[in-house]
């Protein structure tokens, strides 16, 4: 149901970051950090550090004991906010942080490389004398392409990032910050023609992000009271007119009120400015309060309330259940609301080719059901299955821009519709041999009532993901992939007409060979079938693309 008075939830949210500081002292040591649900479903956050911006991957020794990693977060909602847009298909391939369990034996890396589209890459991790409680680092990237498909100039790209973190476990809590500094640039090389004598930047986008983060994580062994909150600010510029400014903070803590029963609170507070033609503050609470109760051994009911506070407040019931048959089975369902806050940044990281005079509109999920069942055999096989049904308003779709077809609008539909979207989901990992491992991903997606709009533009119906990894022998580690998008619709605003974008198969194979202990050379090709895909309309992917790396830790 919706209010039209203004609540601020803000007080509340305060509150709650406050409380979480009481803790008592208990000393830990630095491991990884995340909410894990234990078989009573009591969340607890485990103060952890972790080596994040670590050097290369150490080839796998396959001839030890190799178990698949179950990573399905039980304790996250099952319900689906927004169906995703699949972006890391095909290409440009940008870098990446890299990780090692090296740990403390290597406390620098660095990386290099360079292939054909002119590209060429830098990576490495720097850190200064880590311990078990204190971590210290600098983080450096660039990935960039001189040319790219048009083979031209003016489908060049770019990223360079340079970042400074700091983690510390002290007696009480892990506290964690960083400053981060990323460049992004690419080209609008979907132009109908590029006028002769045109500078090289001419038809380019480029934007600086600069961001603060700060984390601080409970110590929660044998406690009753477990927490995690932190505070990121971010500011966004560019050579184009819009920019934005966000201060997100977000809390997580949970109270063990009795045996089987807690109290469970989530939050968030955004505080943002985006600059287009106007300027707009758009601020965004939200709190969820809810009750965890084991009904029985294996049976866990959550139910709650997701109060969202934008230009007015709006509540939605959240409700999961659970049941543990047993490890390998496990099912699952929910019903239950919310709100997604979408920013001028989450909106280029989908398409970077927007144009000046977008606006910026939060999508309201009405209402979801979903449900499905996920397990494990802890040794070579885990799964999870889930279908979810649902109500969406103002969702967001991307179409070419009249005024200009290599730029694009962000369009809404409308407040009152109600666009119906089903989602099925699989996924199952396995260790096929003691040498040989597969991740298979589908997701199928259907779209109805959409209104005044004729397809879901640029929404996938089916996303598939095949990846695997083969240790042909002990230090040479084989990784095929195999990416396939279907059902893909562009819109041409000029002749007002859908345009059906072909379907994309996206097959990629890497090698890696492990020279010395620290030293790794790796070659990785890209699209072997060679063809210039659209994921986004008049915009052509790289073809065949490969890339040589060398990666040394010391």
């Amino acid at each position: 149901m919706r209010f039209p008075s203004k609540i601020v939830l803000a007080s509340s949210f305060s509150l709650i970051s406050i409380l979480s500081f009481g803790q008592q002292k208990k000393e830990g040591t630095i491991q990884n950090e995340e909410f894990v649900t234990e078989k009573v479903r009591k969340i607890e956050v485990q103060p952890t550090m972790s080596r994040s911006f670590e050097a290369l991957n150490e080839i796998p020794d396959y001839s030890k004991d190799h178990q698949v990693d179950f990573n399905f977060d039980l304790s996250k909602p099952q319900a689906l906010v927004l169906p995703s847009i699949q972006t890391n298909v095909l290409g440009p391939r940008t870098g990446e942080e890299l990780k090692s369990p090296y740990a403390s034996i290597a406390k620098n890396s660095i990386k290099i490389g360079a292939g054909n589209y002119g590209h060429t890459l830098l990576n490495g991790h720097f850190g200064y004398n880590p311990t078990a409680k204190e971590l210290r680092g600098l983080y450096i990237n660039h990935d960039a392409n001189s040319i790219g498909p048009t083979d031209n100039a003016f489908s060049s790209r770019s990223e360079n990032e340079v970042k400074i973190y700091s983690q510390s476990l002290w007696s009480k809590a892990l506290l964690k910050g960083s400053v981060d500094y990323r460049r992004i640039a690419t080209n609008f090389y979907g132009k109908e023609s590029i006028p002769t004598n045109t500078p090289e930047d001419a038809f380019g986008v480029r934007y600086d992000q600069i961001k603060f983060n700060g984390d601080v994580y409970s110590q929660t062994e044998g406690k009753k009271f477990s927490y995690q909150a932190g505070t990121e600010f971010s500011s966004l510029a560019g050579n184009l007119a819009p920019k934005e400014w966000m201060s997100t903070s977000y809390v997580k803590a949970n109270y063990a009120i009795s045996e089987g029963l807690s109290l469970r609170i989530n939050g968030d507070a955004i505080l943002s400015n985006f600059t287009s033609n106007t300027s707009t503050n758009r601020n965004f609470f939200r709190l969820k309060p809810s009750l965890s109760y084991d009904v029985l051994p294996r049976l866990n009911l959550q139910a709650g309330i997701n109060a969202v506070q934008e230009e007015e407040l709006s509540i939605y019931p959240s409700v999961q259940v659970r049941f543990r048959a047993n490890d390998f089975i496990r099912l699952f369902a929910g019903f239950e609301g919310d709100t997604q806050f979408n920013s001028y940044h989450s909106s280029l990281l989908t398409n970077p080719w927007l144009s000046q005079s977008i606006t910026l509109q939060n999508t309201q999920q009405k209402w979801a059901v979903s449900g499905g069942l996920t397990g494990t055999n802890e040794r070579n096989v885990s799964y999870e299955l889930k279908a979810t049904y649902g109500e969406y308003a103002k969702m967001a779709f991307f179409t070419a821009s009249a005024a200009d077809l290599s730029q694009f609008d962000i369009q809404y539909s409308t407040a009152d519709a109600a666009v119906s979207v089903l989602s099925l989901q699989a996924n199952v990992k396995m260790t096929v041999t003691d040498k040989i491992q597969s991740d298979l991903q589908v997701d199928y997606t259907n779209y109805g009532n959409l209104g005044n709009f004729l397809y879901a533009y640029h929404r996938p119906n089916i996303q598939i993901a095949w990846r695997n990894s083969i240790a042909v022998l002990p230090k040479f580690k084989v990784s095929p992939e195999i990416y396939y998008l279907g059902g893909l619709y562009g819109f041409n605003p000029r002749t007002q007409k859908a345009t059906t974008l072909d379907n994309i198969v996206d097959i990629n194979v890497k090698g890696e060979y492990a020279i010395t202990e620290k030293l790794t050379a790796t070659l990785s090709a890209n699209n072997i079938v060679g063809k210039n895909y659209q994921r986004y309309l008049f915009y052509p992917t790289q073809g065949f693309n490969f890339t040589a790396t060398l990666a040394y830790s010391f």
